[in-house]
């Protein structure tokens, strides 16, 4: 199963997961999280599209830990995700969802799937 696959089945059992992400000059090593949103994002500046994905990190590394507690509200490049897994032993995630996932964000317009 693909990365948007993992990423959709997630969504749809609201399950965590754990994934690596492989973004020069990041942390590197396994991140536990929600995922909320996949979507297409439309740079302003450049009108560039990419496929993002917004997951509420709950564990593991990160660059911003110390200044930003877990949870995390975040936003990453799907295509630099890579051993992404969905944790079943975790149970599901339910309402109340992070105070900074709006399912009504206009970036949302181009969305794959959300929760």
């Amino acid at each position: 199963m693909n990365t948007l696959e993992v990423l959709k089945q997630a969504i749809t059992s609201r399950n965590h997961i754990s994934f690596e992400y492989n973004k020069e000059g990041k942390v590197q090593g396994v991140r536990i999280g929600h995922p909320y949103a996949v979507f297409i994002f439309t740079a302003k500046n450049t009108n560039i599209q990419s496929t993002k994905v917004h997951i509420v990190q709950i564990d593991g590394v990160s660059d911003s830990k110390e200044g930003k507690p877990f949870p995390s509200f975040r936003m990453y490049n799907i295509e630099d995700l890579s051993n992404v897994f969905v944790l079943l032993e975790k149970g599901a995630f339910a309402p109340p969802y992070h105070e900074n996932y709006n399912s009504e964000w206009d970036g949302y317009k181009d969305v794959i799937m959300k929760v």
